[in-house]
């Protein structure tokens, strides 16, 4: 379970990415960039875009985002069944309120 709630946040970061450099023209890069473009999707572009992830969603992703890194470093080994349950719930209820953020902007843009 560990491994699948790794791998959607790997999926939501790459669209993120991708908006990131499609729309903002620019993509965070060095240590911080993981949360440097969590923050960047979180604040609107004056003129080109709104804010993607509301405070909710933000804050449900940062999480996530945690998870993803005590995977990839523990590579599996003394990951807590808790919190492993735990971020597959949060992934469960943040995924579709990620899509449907991406929705949004999606008709913003094309409007």
């Amino acid at each position: 379970m560990a491994a699948a709630v790794h791998n959607a946040y790997n999926g939501i970061e790459d669209v993120l990415l991708n908006l990131a450099n499609d729309i903002d023209g620019s993509v965070p890069t060095g240590e911080t960039s993981h949360q440097d473009l969590l923050d960047q999707m979180r604040a609107a572009l004056a003129g080109i875009r709104p804010a993607l992830l509301d405070d909710p969603l933000y804050a449900a992703l940062t999480e996530l985002k945690g998870f993803r890194h005590r995977v990839r470093h523990r590579y599996g080994f003394d990951l807590d069944a808790a919190k492993t349950d735990e971020s597959l719930a949060r992934m469960r209820r943040s995924f579709p309120h990620f899509v449907e953020a991406v929705r949004r902007l999606e008709q913003v843009m094309t409007a």
